[in-house]
């Protein structure tokens, strides 16, 4: 999956699905999927969106989930046998966030192509 090919899908500043944060005028949406997060027992059903800038997490139960790109530190892939989603791990410096999405190793693909941009962008 090649950053350039999905650079940018559609501007968020008229996009509702995030709840808690105001985006800046340089942030936009790549994509988004249903995912569940998975934090412990509990299995919260919400919408996973990737920016340019970050990675959040909504759903109408609970506070947004926001992870910057500067923060993310390793992001993989799992697909367990008997489970119809993958796993989508995303390691933070706080945190360890783990979703049940489909297509998670494009996911990783594509996160870790923005962590290289982001950091081209930081030199």
């Amino acid at each position: 999956m090649s950053w350039e090919n999905l650079k940018i899908v559609r501007n968020m500043m008229n996009h509702d699905i995030i709840s808690s944060d105001e985006l800046n005028e340089e942030e936009f949406e790549i994509t988004s999927a249903e995912a569940k997060h998975c934090d412990g027992v509990n299995k919260i059903i919400g919408e996973l969106t990737i920016t340019n800038k970050r990675i959040i997490f909504s759903a109408k139960s609970r506070e947004d989930i926001s992870l910057g790109l500067d923060e993310i530190e390793l992001v993989k892939s799992n697909k367990p046998i008997f489970s119809m989603k993958d796993k989508l791990t995303i390691v933070g410096k706080k945190k360890e966030n783990i979703f049940k999405l489909n297509y998670s190793e494009d996911w990783v693909s594509l996160i870790e192509q923005l962590l290289k941009t982001n950091s081209k962008d930081l030199e």
